[in-house]
């Protein structure tokens, strides 16, 4: 009898025992299973963080390449093969159709924000029209995609602009500046870009000749612009100015004193260069080889431009596809039955490795940079270049015409040929955009 009865509270002090095991070990899974949920929601939120960042991401890649694409766009942001108008020019240099005079300043619109939306490999994007009042957001669609929303904001630079970018996880509505919407987690960027001009320092005169220039015929080369000093020809050897051409300087200026050769500093370059092989007359202008030229993503390589009809028709297809600068690895020929080119606030840089050749009833707005230059030499017709010429060798003109330097022409050069690069350490994500029109940029 008391052995059943030692067995039986043997029993349950194991059972007591068993049980305290249990509930702790519950308590230790409970604990863990918190923790995993923890992990599990912490993680999910990373994931969203991340995807934001990445879409803010995105979206300053495509800006600056946007910004450096010389293609003209519709409100889809699609490349256009008709004249309209360019991403740069519609969003970050607004000045260029209200102004008389090309300025080089960087005016951005700041009150309208392009955006797209991306599902895998697919984006579909909105750059809507500049809002006079108000402000204009992206529409790119109501399906529940992430996405981002370009914004554009002044800096102390003239000739910068800063870009903000909100990038947003899924959404069926607009990533806009400063609101979440109803997407689960944003994120901002924020980055500088300046103007990195192709045409560094510009010509002080009309006519700028690596050797020797020859004027002649019914030819008028005129430099009313007081900061070059009223120069007319630069020439690293001699100038050779026959009857009937007329020369127009600044007032005061005697025309003798306005024809500047043997220049010794381009006697130096053309000296060292005479097959114009190595860019040396180029780099010192637009400080760059006439290959890196050619490679930039805003310069149009045209080749086939040996005859005026072919290379007119060429060259009038790509402007009207919103390219401003060319390069010519064949020569560049160009007659009145092409027609003009360029204008006082759109002018063109055009850049031949060969020879330069015009001729008949044509205006020409831009910078010209050529081995060699004929202008009007048949005489006939009335070829007018405004901005400037630089030839590497020689230089000849036998007809009707003119050649004015015209300062404006190339600031416009200047501004419409130019790279926007980002200045390193301008890069941050530590800005918030306000809500309000135009968003306040605050960042620390």
């Amino acid at each position: 009898m008391n052995s059943h009865r030692s067995c039986s509270q043997h029993g349950a002090a194991t059972l007591l025992v068993t049980m305290v095991l249990l509930f702790s070990t519950s308590i230790v899974m409970l604990y863990l299973n918190r923790n995993i949920l923890f992990e599990v929601k912490s993680s999910a939120n990373q994931m969203r963080s991340t995807m934001a960042l990445e879409m803010a991401e995105a979206g300053m890649e495509w800006a600056t390449g946007m910004l450096n694409t010389a293609y003209d766009i519709n409100n889809d942001c699609a490349f256009l093969t008709t004249t309209n108008i360019s991403f740069r020019r519609k969003y970050v240099q607004t000045r260029w159709n209200s102004l008389t005079l090309p300025s080089t300043d960087v005016v951005p619109a700041t009150t309208t924000y392009p955006g797209c939306k991306i599902n895998g490999n697919i984006r579909t994007c909105s750059c809507p029209d500049v809002a006079p009042t108000g402000s204009a957001t992206a529409s790119p669609g109501s399906e529940a995609l992430p996405g981002f929303t370009i914004a554009f904001s002044t800096t102390s630079d003239p000739e910068a602009v800063r870009i903000i970018v909100t990038g947003c996880t899924a959404q069926t509505g607009t990533c806009t500046p400063g609101t979440t919407g109803d997407s689960d987690a944003t994120a901002t960027v924020s980055s500088i870009l300046k103007l990195r001009p192709l045409l560094r320092a510009a010509p002080a005169s009309p006519i700028t000749c690596g050797t020797s220039c020859s004027v002649g015929g019914s030819y008028n080369i005129i430099n009313r612009d007081l900061a070059t000093g009223g120069i007319l020809i630069n020439a690293g050897t001699g100038i050779t100015q026959a009857n009937g051409t007329s020369l127009t300087s600044i007032p005061g200026q005697p025309t003798a004193n306005a024809l500047v050769g043997n220049d010794a500093s381009l006697s130096a370059i053309s000296s060292a260069d005479p097959t114009c092989s190595n860019s040396s007359m180029f780099n010192a202008y637009f400080g760059s080889t006439i290959a890196q030229y050619a490679a930039s993503p805003l310069t149009k390589t045209i080749e086939g431009c040996g005859t005026g009809n072919t290379c007119g028709n060429l060259v009038d297809t790509a402007y009207n596809d919103g390219w401003r600068s060319f390069y010519f690895p064949n020569g560049f020929s160009r007659n009145n039955s092409s027609g003009n080119l360029g204008t006082t606030n759109d002018p063109v840089t055009l850049v031949s490795a060969a020879g330069f050749d015009v001729t008949g009833n044509i205006d020409i707005y831009g910078m010209i940079f050529s081995n060699s230059a004929n202008v009007n030499d048949v005489g006939t017709g009335t070829a007018d270049i405004h901005g400037a010429l630089v030839t590497c060798g020689a230089y000849q003109n036998n007809g009707n015409g003119t050649m004015e330097y015209d300062a404006d022409v190339l600031k416009g050069v200047r501004r419409s040929t130019g790279s926007l690069v980002r200045v390193p350490g301008s890069w941050t994500d530590r800005c918030v955009a306000s809500t309000s029109t135009p968003p306040l940029i605050s960042c620390t």
